[in-house]
């Protein structure tokens, strides 16, 4: 994608985010990873920052959606990363109505969330609905968003947008108000 990245910030608990602009999108993309002893999982990775070291062991790529292709491939061809879709420690939530395969995941250990496209936090607008424009079935997208609230979350991390790294529940419950 050759977007050049800014560096990795760290946010604890293992969860990290690097973003950087798409001219060709003309959207800020954000990615998450999420390093545990044995392996790291990045979501929705756009081009490594080259002042970072990439983490050791075992690398998965998660997209959270059809759309979410970025740096995937080429992580795993040069790094050795492989796909996963249910990465250890996550539960998967099925955001049926936004893009093709939207998944939202939620690490249970943190309450942490990480969310693709269903869900924006972008300046100056703040925690925003996916555009109706890009939604498959908004009405269905935000049925299904309602199941976020069956979940302790405390941070969300996003594919487009700033994290949001506390009371993450009671964001989502004012949003779906």
């Amino acid at each position: 994608m050759n977007l050049s990245p800014g560096p990795v910030q760290p946010h604890g608990g293992g969860f990290f985010t690097w973003h950087g602009y798409d001219p060709a999108c003309k959207a800020e993309l954000w990615s998450t990873g999420f390093t545990a002893p044995q392996e790291t999982v990045l979501f929705d990775p756009i081009d490594w920052p080259q002042d970072s070291p990439l983490p050791k062991g075992l690398i998965q790529i998660v997209q959270t959606n059809g759309n979410h292709d970025r740096d995937c491939r080429t992580l795993c061809t040069q790094k050795g990363a492989v796909f996963s879709n249910q990465p250890a420690g996550f539960t998967s939530i099925q955001l049926t109505g936004a893009g093709e395969g939207e998944t939202a995941y939620f690490h249970n250990a943190s309450g942490t969330l990480v969310v693709g496209d269903a869900l924006i936090n972008l300046a100056p607008h703040g925690l925003i609905f996916l555009p109706d424009k890009y939604c498959a079935d908004p009405a269905m997208l935000r049925k299904n968003l309602r199941r976020l609230l069956d979940f302790p979350v405390q941070r969300i991390f996003f594919a487009h947008g700033d994290p949001i790294l506390q009371s993450g529940l009671e964001r989502i419950q004012k949003l779906l108000a």
